[in-house]
C-alpha cells in the first residue's frame, strides 16, 4: 500500500502496523482483496503515529502527529468556511515549508483550493496529494453540515490506472498533468457558516481519519446504503437480510444489486465480512467483551468459527488482537 512508503524508507516493520489496523499482512497483496475504509483509516493513523509525521514521510519536512488536532481546536474560533480555509493556510505555512496551500476565486466565482509540494518526488505514487484533497473537501463539508459539490479536481500527476477509484473519491470532472493539485467549487460555499460545536469537533477527532474517509464522500455508494440498512435493523447485533429483501428495500432487482456491487469492486459477502470485522474489533477493544459474547453479536454460531474468521481478516486471533491493542 502506498501509505507504507515512509515506513519502508525507514526499514520499519510494516506487518505490525497492518495487524494493528486489522489487516492480515498475508492477504494484503492479493489483487482481489479490497481493504475496507475503516481498516485503511486505522492504518493511516498507525503510520502517522509510528513516524510522528502526519504527512507519512511524503514531504520534505515531517509534520508532527497531533498538528491536525491542534488546528481543529483553533478552528472553533472561525465563523465561516472561508475563515476556516484561510486560517488553515496560515497555520500550515507557519508549521512547514514542505507544502504551499492557496485559495483563490476566479472571474466565474469558482473557488480553487490548491496544494503544491516543495519536493514532489518524495510522493512517487501521488498519495499525499490525493489524501490532502480528500481531507480538505470532506472535513469542510462536515463543518458546514452539507456536501460541498465539487466543480473539478486537478492533479499534477498523469492519469493513474486506478482512475475509477478517484472518480469515487472526487465525484466531479477530473484532469491530470496540471500545474497544481486542487479542487474547485462554487465560491458561495466560502460564506457558509460553520455549524459544528466544540463538543462535536472533539468527537470528530476521536474517530479521525475514519470519518473523513466515509463522510460525506462515500455515502452515495450502494455499499454504504446496504451498511446503513443493516445497521438500522440493529446497531448492536448483526442480522443480515437476504439479497432479495435488500434489493426490494433499495428499489432494484437482485441482478442490478449484484451488478452495482461488482462495479464498486465488492460483493454482499464482502460487506458482511467487513461489518462483522468492524463490529468485532469495536466490541473487543472498546467495550472489552469476551470472545464468546462478540461471536454471538456478529452472527457466528460458535466461537471457534468466529476465531478462524477473525484470524483470516486480521492475521491475529481475537484474544491476541485485544492483547496487542491494550499494549499500544
Amino acid at each position: 500500500m502506498s501509505c507504507l512508503h515512509g515506513i519502508r524508507q525507514k526499514n520499519l516493520d510494516s506487518s505490525t502496523l497492518l495487524s494493528r489496523a486489522g489487516i492480515n499482512p498475508a492477504i494484503l497483496w492479493l489483487t482481489t482483496h479490497r481493504i475496507h475504509t475503516d481498516q485503511v483509516a486505522r492504518l493511516f493513523r498507525s503510520v502517522q503515529q509510528e513516524l510522528d509525521d502526519e504527512f507519512m514521510g511524503f514531504a520534505s519536512q515531517p509534520v508532527k502527529y497531533g498538528i491536525f488536532e491542534l488546528f481543529c481546536e483553533i478552528s472553533v474560533q472561525c465563523s465561516t468556511l472561508g475563515d476556516l480555509l484561510n486560517k488553515m493556510i496560515k497555520f500550515y505555512s507557519l508549521i512547514t515549508n514542505s507544502i504551499e496551500i492557496n485559495l483563490s476565486i476566479d472571474i466565474d466565482n469558482i473557488a480553487k483550493l490548491g496544494f503544491n509540494f516543495a519536493q514532489p518526488k518524495l510522493d512517487p505514487d501521488d498519495f499525499l496529494a490525493q489524501y490532502l484533497l480528500v481531507i480538505w473537501h470532506r472535513f469542510p463539508s462536515w463543518y458546514i453540515g452539507e456536501t460541498i459539490r465539487l466543480k473539478g479536481a486537478s492533479f499534477s500527476h498523469q492519469m493513474p490506472i486506478y482512475v475509477d477509484e478517484l472518480k469515487i473519491m472526487f465525484p466531479c470532472a477530473l484532469s491530470f498533468g496540471k500545474m497544481s493539485n486542487e479542487i474547485s467549487f462554487d465560491a458561495k460555499y466560502l460564506d457558509k457558516p460553520l455549524v459544528r460545536t466544540h463538543k462535536e469537533v472533539k468527537e470528530f477527532l476521536v474517530h479521525h481519519p475514519a470519518n473523513i474517509m466515509t463522510i460525506p464522500g462515500g455515502q452515495s455508494t450502494l455499499e454504504s446504503k446496504i451498511e446503513r440498512e443493516i445497521i438500522d435493523m440493529d446497531s448492536q447485533k448483526l442480522n443480515f437480510p437476504k439479497v432479495s429483501a435488500l434489493a426490494e428495500k433499495l428499489n432494484m432487482s437482485n441482478l442490478m444489486l449484484y451488478r452495482k456491487l461488482k462495479e464498486e469492486g465488492t460483493t454482499y459477502q464482502k460487506i458482511k465480512d467487513d461489518m462483522r470485522r468492524e463490529l468485532a474489533i469495536n466490541k473487543l477493544v472498546s467495550e472489552k467483551l469476551s470472545v464468546e459474547e462478540v461471536s454471538e453479536l456478529v452472527g457466528f454460531a460458535e466461537p471457534r468459527s468466529f476465531t478462524r474468521a477473525f484470524k483470516k481478516w486480521t492475521g491475529l486471533t481475537p484474544r491476541s488482537y485485544s492483547k496487542y491493542q491494550s499494549l499500544k
